[in-house]
Order: structure tokens, then C-alpha cells, then sequence
């Protein structure tokens, strides 16, 4: 049996309502900046939310030709606009000779949500309404096949759309690819583009959404007690993973080592959730115990929490569940407080995060922490950014209906043995 390939990670790329690029995400991130506007993609007065993290000065021909740019869809643009700042972060350069073992995975949801805006024209001049490259860019695949096509890239291919856990699992299955042998290089990540008045609307009809208009940038509230909801946000996160002894080879700058990734599917319900947070505490332990890390070895979870009630709780009592006494001990915090919910986008982006305070040593913070809650009792760094030394992090992501995903990275560091050996 083939030795186990050891995955690390080499490259970031952020697209973000608090910042475009790893380092302007970064220090809003640390800043504990706000990326929360009220909308101006559209009108949103008819609508009882009218708050959301909007991408601004998002300039894709920065990063993609003119006229590629005409034919992608919004999401698409910030998938590959991300994935090509992860690639350039990693210093790794697809050319012929390596094109066939770099493979591609993103995460998302949709594909073009702005063409259900043209349906009226549909309905008045029928087929002929309809650009022949919908078909394609409605489809969630199209977001991977404009990421491969953009770099080069002609190794396997996949994409995910398993709602707010995407973005870690197409790590995940980026991961299975390079630890099995079938890549040498993997860009995975997540993209989302729900900002147009159908899409808006859809997640606004659920009623999970923050009401706060008057005040964008406190609404986003994880863990406190006076939370109304999320707020839905736009944005793309990518990095670059590569098997350790290519990554070695080439002397690339190594962020942290992917120990475990696990997806699990159990919750019963589409949008309640267990309070007791089994289901969420079931995923972290199965990742831990794949990472061969004792519990006693993390040092920071970056949480899904992204400020309903109901989960906010549960991801609490799953981290207590989890680690017990020492949970009151581990800090935990939630970019959605800046950053909004990007949906696939989000898990993508914690990762970016994550892979960042095992670089700088520091911790984001949540914001708008005002009041605590009673039932949300846990280190959750309010307020402001905390200096740690971090060597070990659990990132947790957890989708409605009931899917969970986990992934435990490790500081890199070249004098420590693989968990497998």
C-alpha cells in the first residue's frame, strides 16, 4: 500500500466584503472592521433586510481578460479572481509539464443568480431571451470549469455544493487527491454571488436575516444575546494545497499542514437544529481523532456561529461537549461578525483566516459581543484581536439541513513527524 502523501498549504486568496487580497482581508479581519453596508446592488426597500456584505471596488479585469470577464457570471469572477491571487501567493506556476497533476475544486451554491432577474424578458420574447452560455454559467460547475480553464490547470476537476460547509469540503476532497497520489497541487475553495433581488430575496423570504438596517455594521452579532439573525454576504476564498515533498522541493513558504477534514451528514431537520449540538460535536471529534491530535493540543477554533440563536447555542454546547473544562480555555471566534455569511464562500475564508493567525500568532476577534449570553458562555475574543501562540486549529463550518464539517491545521513545522507515521 502507498505511503500516505502529507498536504500543506501554500497559497491564499481572499475576495471579501472587508477586503480584497490576504493582506487588506487580513487587517480588517485584526482591525475588527466591519464589511456590512446596506445595500446598493439593487433596491432593496421592498425588503425587510436591507443590510448585506457587499464586494465593493471589485475590479475583475484586474485578474481576468476583458473579454472573459463579459461571459462569467459575478460568482465565477470571484472564484477565479481568488484562485489565481492563491496561486500567485504560492509562487507556483501551472505550465505544460505540471498542468495534468494540478487539479480544481470549489464550493458553491448557485451559479449565475443574476439571469433569474431576466426571466420577465424570457417570459415576453420566449428562447430567444436566453444568452446561449446560461446553461453553463447557471450550473454550480461553472464556477470550476472558469478557475481550470483561467489557470491552466487539466488535472481532475470537481466541484461541491453542499450549502455552507462547500468551501471546506472541497478542501476535503482536494485533500483526498493529493494524500492519495492523484495530484501534486490543489486549488480549492469557495464562492458565493447572492446579492441580486431574487436570490436576496429567497434567503430573506426564510426569515433567518438581521433586521438592523439602521446600524449594518452591529448586526452581525454571533453568541450575543441580543442576535436577530445573519447577515447574507457576497465574496470568494481560495488556497493552494500541495503534497509536502513537492511543496519542499520547490521551497515554498508552507502556512500550515492539513491534518484531518471530515464531512458528516446527520441532523433530521432542513432548518432546526440539535441544541444539544451532538451532531456538531460529532464532526469535531472524528476530525480530531483523524488528525491524531489530542484535544488537549488545539489552541483556537475558528466557529461557523453566524448570530441565529438557536445554532450559535448548539455550536457552543458541541465545543463544550468536546473538550469539556478545557472548552472554557480555548478561544473561538467568528469572522461573520465582519465578514458576514458568504455561504460556500465562508468556510473557504476561514480557512484563509486560520491559515493566517498560525503565521502572525494572532486571533480576529468577534465583534458587537455587547451583552453575553447566558447559554453562550465560552472565550469567544470579543471586541479585539488577541496575540497567541497557536500551533493547532479546529475549523468548524455546519450547513442547514443538517451537514457538518471540520478541519484541524497544524503550524507547520518541518521537524515534526506526520500523525500517520
Amino acid at each position: 500500500m502507498a505511503q500516505k502523501q502529507r498536504v500543506v498549504i501554500t497559497g491564499l486568496g481572499a475576495v471579501a466584503p472587508n477586503g480584497i487580497g490576504k493582506e487588506a482581508f487580513w487587517e480588517s479581519l485584526i482591525q475588527g472592521r466591519s464589511g456590512i453596508r446596506r445595500i446598493t446592488h439593487f433596491d432593496a426597500s421592498q425588503f425587510p433586510c436591507q443590510i448585506a456584505g457587499e464586494v465593493a471596488d471589485f475590479q475583475p479585469t484586474s485578474y481576468i481578460n476583458h473579454q472573459e470577464v463579459k461571459r462569467m457570471s459575478r460568482v465565477s469572477q470571484f472564484a477565479v479572481s481568488a484562485a489565481k491571487m492563491a496561486l500567485d501567493d504560492a509562487g507556483l506556476e501551472v505550465t505544460t509539464a505540471n498542468a495534468r497533476k494540478v487539479g480544481i475544486c470549489f464550493g458553491t451554491n448557485a451559479g449565475k443568480m443574476e439571469t433569474y432577474e431576466e426571466h420577465p424578458r424570457f417570459l415576453d420574447r420566449g428562447v430567444r431571451a436566453i444568452h446561449p452560455t446560461v446553461m453553463f454559467e447557471l450550473s454550480p460547475h461553472g464556477v470550476s470549469s472558469h478557475v481550470a480553464i483561467e489557470l491552466g490547470a487539466s488535472g481532475v476537476c470537481a466541484s461541491v455544493s453542499t450549502g455552507c460547509t462547500a468551501g471546506l469540503d472541497a478542501l476535503n476532497w482536494g485533500y483526498l487527491q493529493l494524500s492519495s497520489g492523484r495530484a501534486t497541487a490543489m486549488v480549492v475553495g469557495g464562492a458565493e454571488a447572492l446579492l441580486s433581488p431574487f436570490a436576496f430575496g429567497s434567503v430573506c423570504a426564510s426569515g433567518v436575516l438581521s433586521k438592523r438596517n439602521d446600524a449594518p455594521q452591529e448586526a452581525s452579532r454571533p453568541f450575543e444575546l441580543h442576535r436577530d439573525g445573519m447577515v447574507l454576504s457576497e465574496g470568494a476564498g481560495a488556497v493552494v494545497l500541495e503534497t509536502m515533498s513537492q511543496a519542499m522541493e520547490r521551497d515554498a513558504r508552507i502556512y500550515g499542514e492539513v491534518l484531518g477534514c471530515i464531512t458528516v451528514r446527520d441532523g433530521a431537520e432542513l432548518f432546526r437544529c440539535d441544541l444539544s449540538g451532538s451532531d456538531m460535536a460529532r464532526v469535531m471529534e472524528i476530525a480530531l481523532y483523524q488528525a491524531r491530535v489530542p484535544k488537549s493540543c488545539i489552541d483556537y477554533i475558528n466557529a461557523h456561529a453566524l448570530g441565529l440563536h438557536d445554532y450559535d447555542m448548539a455550536e457552543t454546547n458541541a465545543i463544550k461537549a468536546v473538550f469539556g473544562a478545557q472548552a472554557y480555555h480555548i478561544p473561538v471566534s467568528s469572522l461573520k461578525s465582519i465578514i458576514g455569511h458568504p455561504f460556500a464562500a465562508a468556510s473557504a475564508l476561514q480557512v484563509v483566516a486560520s491559515c493566517l493567525t498560525l503565521q502572525c500568532g494572532i486571533i480576529p476577534p468577534t465583534i458587537n459581543y455587547d451583552t453575553p449570553d447566558p447559554c453562550c458562555d465560552l472565550d469567544y475574543v470579543p471586541h479585539s484581536a488577541r496575540r497567541a501562540r497557536v500551533r493547532t486549529v479546529l475549523v468548524h463550518a455546519h450547513g442547514m439541513g443538517g451537514t457538518d464539517s471540520a478541519v484541524v491545521l497544524r503550524k507547520w513545522n518541518p521537524a515534526l513527524e506526520s500523525p500517520w507515521s
